[in-house]
């Protein structure tokens, strides 16, 4: 990524409250820009003045929409954009009745959630992690599997580095094809490593990826790339997967997960995310509501929109990311900082 975009949704009700959610737009390079335009041109006069009683209703509200989509094949921006107005949707609600977001969805809720560590690439590793360990974070996700190789130099050189208490996780991004996928996983297997990500591309088959899943001795973290719920479940029932991540800016948003998550799996949520602040604190807020003990993503690259977008200072002390009480995620927008990077905005 050569910077980091933000496509930001503000819902206003009748009573003037206001719900913020944020759409998935890292890749392409123009793809905010893109989604604005679909945001714009076909989706915002069908959400003015309507009446929604559940945040899941947004589904309903833009369902004849979803043939254009097919028809241009195109189904990920529909799904990233309905994700987005799905989480805004949540911090209004939350906010109408006066609750926290995290709390709304459970009242046992904790009001933080640890971090790690990622956005870390090979070249920066050892300088990345000493950055991470000033904010108390232990645990780093480091990016490998380019060109479909294995840098076995890389993971050595971080494992001496690390401290005994201390983790890491190595994120291929799809990068190695399945039968390399098997080789190298069976190399690294001798290696303490939390867990190996996204190892083959999320089109793999669901039986060759379990068979993959199944044979490895590391565990493998999965499920920001899976669109399809069939397939996300198929998945989440996998008793040998310890990690699903989801990420709700792009499928399916917060209603996805709490219909999905039971008391049974709730200890897989690990949420995925890499945006701004939005994003960020309302996967927070989901994940002290459904996976306390569990760790939420946070990018460590400089990102102005992450650390400033709020007028309230975001608070990570020892690794975690405290959270407000305030009603819904409990901020607001820094109008001062967004003119500074505004590149168009829609009313």
């Amino acid at each position: 990524m050569k910077k980091r975009p933000a496509l930001i949704i503000e819902l206003k009700d009748k009573y003037n409250n206001i719900g913020l959610g944020e759409i998935w737009c890292n890749f392409p390079s123009d793809g905010a820009l893109y989604k604005f335009n679909l945001l714009k041109n076909i989706f915002v006069n069908k959400i003015k003045n309507t009446n929604i009683y559940d945040p899941s209703d947004i589904y309903k509200i833009f369902l004849d929409l979803k043939s254009i989509f097919v028809q241009s094949n195109d189904l990920g921006s529909y799904d990233s954009i309905l994700a987005g107005f799905n989480c805004a949707l949540w911090d209004l609600f939350s906010k109408n009745k006066k609750k926290p977001l995290n709390k709304l969805i459970n009242d046992k809720a904790t009001n933080k959630i640890g971090l790690y560590a990622s956005g870390i690439n090979p070249d920066e590793a050892t300088k990345s992690i000493e950055k991470a360990r000033k904010l108390g974070i232990k645990s780093f996700k480091i990016k490998i599997g380019f060109n479909n190789n294995l840098d076995l130099n890389l993971i050595k050189k971080v494992i001496l580095f690390c401290n005994k208490n201390e983790s890491l996780m190595f994120d291929v991004n799809q990068g190695w094809d399945i039968n390399n996928a098997k080789k190298y996983l069976k190399i690294l297997q001798k290696f303490p490593i939390y867990w190996i990500e996204e190892p083959v591309s999320a089109l793999t088959k669901d039986r060759d990826y379990l068979e993959l899943i199944n044979s490895s001795k590391i565990s493998i973290a999965l499920g920001e790339n899976i669109s399809n719920e069939k397939k996300f479940i198929n998945f989440l029932k996998n008793r040998k997967i310890k990690f699903i991540q989801p990420d709700i800016t792009k499928y399916g948003g917060l209603s996805f997960i709490v219909k999905n998550f039971n008391s049974n799996i709730n200890n897989k949520l690990y949420l995925h995310f890499l945006g701004s602040a939005v994003g960020m604190i309302t996967s927070a807020h989901l994940m002290s509501a459904i996976n306390k003990n569990g760790l939420l993503e946070t990018d460590l690259n400089p990102n102005p929109l992450r650390d400033s977008l709020f007028k309230e200072k975001l608070s990570i002390s020892n690794g975690i990311l405290n959270l407000n009480q305030l009603p819904g995620i409990g901020f607001t927008l820094n109008k001062n900082l967004i003119g500074k990077y505004l590149v168009n905005l829609l009313k």
